[in-house]
């Protein structure tokens, strides 16, 4: 699981319909979890209590996109496609067999969402929003097994999210948003 706090830009269309493009940055955090390792040869270990640190700032940093569309500036629902790379490395996995453990070339996550907006409050200024998705992730593993680095992209299983926030009108078509996140995936053996 992972609460990430994004601030984000967006720009609508001038059509009828509105499409929002927002790219973000933030911070992530990731809890503890199981890790079962998958070697070639051998039987499978599980290392439980595994934590996580994210350095969300260090590059390659934590950023995402989003595309929504919106039937018109008064809609109240939309759909929206989006996209997250978040980073989580092992801190401890509690073994001396696998010394490395990280996803700094991503958590990614990809996600079909259905966005709520609220009417306008602060005298027509703000908005208050809430989300929720699923998708996939497709983590960027790098481990050391039993000396032996591996880096590779794998499936890693379906997930979900929901979030909410608040929009602020600047400027035209200009909107910084404020989010919070809490997303969840299952992911599937690290293969090693």
């Amino acid at each position: 699981s992972r609460l990430a706090l994004t601030v984000l830009l967006a720009v609508p269309s001038a059509a009828h319909a509105e499409v929002l493009i927002a790219g973000s940055m933030g911070a992530s955090h990731t809890a503890t979890n199981t890790i079962t390792v998958t070697p070639d040869t051998g039987a499978a270990v599980s290392l439980a209590d595994v934590a996580y640190e994210g350095r969300a700032f260090k590059a390659p940093i934590y950023y995402g996109y989003r595309i929504s569309w919106f039937a018109g500036r008064a809609s109240r629902l939309g759909i929206e496609a989006e996209f997250t790379h978040a980073k989580a490395y092992a801190t401890d996995t509690h073994s001396t067999l696998l010394t490395t453990f990280q996803q700094s070339h991503g958590l990614n996550l990809a996600f079909g969402n259905v966005a709520w907006r609220s009417a306008a409050v602060c005298g027509g200024r703000c908005r208050l929003l809430a989300r929720g998705g699923l998708g996939i992730s497709v983590p960027h593993m790098e481990s050391t097994y039993r000396g032996v680095h591996r880096e590779q992209y794998q499936y890693g299983g379906v997930a979900w999210q929901v979030g909410t926030g608040v929009e602020w009108q600047l400027a035209g078509g200009l909107t910084a948003t404020a989010d919070a996140r809490y997303s969840r995936v299952t992911e599937h053996h690290l293969h090693a």
